[in-house]
């Protein structure tokens, strides 16, 4: 792992610092001078209604859309004209809406590309990457820690959508950030395949900050622990779920839709 990379910043003040963060396409501005502030090892939700700019903020953060304006700060260093694989390298690593996989290869396959993503032994092509001992071992931990050692050989395009899901943040934890975007993990879960996720997320190291995307409000509710809400690329407002739950103009916008 690229660990010398990820002490990148002078490791002081806010995991990750959002300064008038905007991005336009043509005439739409999709984000519109956001200024968003997530300490070290806090669970922040986003939410808002569709069209809101949250996934796009995401693209911003993990470097995918390059910002019109404003700046990305990650623990005090300024990222926001960094490629997404250096962000990588610091210690961002992120989910998608609809899951990013390798189908046709086994799970175990899967996890342990991600734990060699940010190791210099990607570029050696002679080498099987079962050799490497050190990555072996890593995707045996991640395997036992997400209830997925009895499923590593099976071949992802076989399992549930739910399965899909939980292999998708072993992928994204693999990598060892410090801090995690989860957009709509959720999404398209059965009730029970829900509250598995919802579990498995109690369960991740504190000291990884994570920034998630929800549409589930049972799950955003749980997780959170603050909430920040956007609105037609803007920042809306934020609070703890208390103050959220019994604002009148998010309820208006967003709960009240539900």
């Amino acid at each position: 792992m690229a660990s010398t990379q990820k002490g990148g910043g002078d490791g002081q003040g806010p995991c990750l610092l959002l300064d008038d963060l905007t991005v336009e396409f043509g005439g739409l501005r999709a984000v519109d001078s956001v200024n968003l502030t997530i300490e070290t090892g806090e669970r922040r939700v986003l939410m808002g209604p569709n069209g809101a700019g949250k996934t796009t903020l995401f693209n911003l953060v993990s470097g995918i859309y390059p910002a019109t304006r404003g700046r990305i700060l990650f623990y005090g260093q300024e990222i926001t004209r960094y490629p997404i694989h250096r962000r990588a390298a610091l210690g961002i690593a992120r989910t998608y809406q609809v899951t990013n996989l390798f189908r046709c290869l086994s799970v175990a396959e899967n996890i342990l590309m991600s734990c060699q993503a940010l190791d210099r032994s990607k570029f050696v092509m002679v080498r099987p990457l079962s050799s490497y001992r050190k990555h072996v071992n890593r995707c045996d931990q991640v395997l036992e820690e997400f209830n997925l050692w009895e499923k590593r050989n099976e071949l992802v395009k076989n399992l549930s959508h739910g399965d899909q899901r939980h292999i998708e943040v072993a992928m994204a934890l693999a990598e060892k950030p410090r801090l995690l975007l989860l957009d709509e993990p959720a999404a398209g879960l059965s009730d029970a395949e829900t509250k598995e996720l919802s579990a498995l997320l109690k369960r991740l190291d504190p000291s990884i900050t994570i920034l998630m995307i929800e549409h589930d409000l049972d799950v955003a509710f749980e997780f959170a622990e603050r909430i920040t809400v956007l609105y037609h690329g803007k920042f809306l407002t934020e609070g703890t779920k208390e103050e959220i739950k019994n604002n009148a103009v998010v309820h208006d916008i967003y709960l009240g839709a539900e």
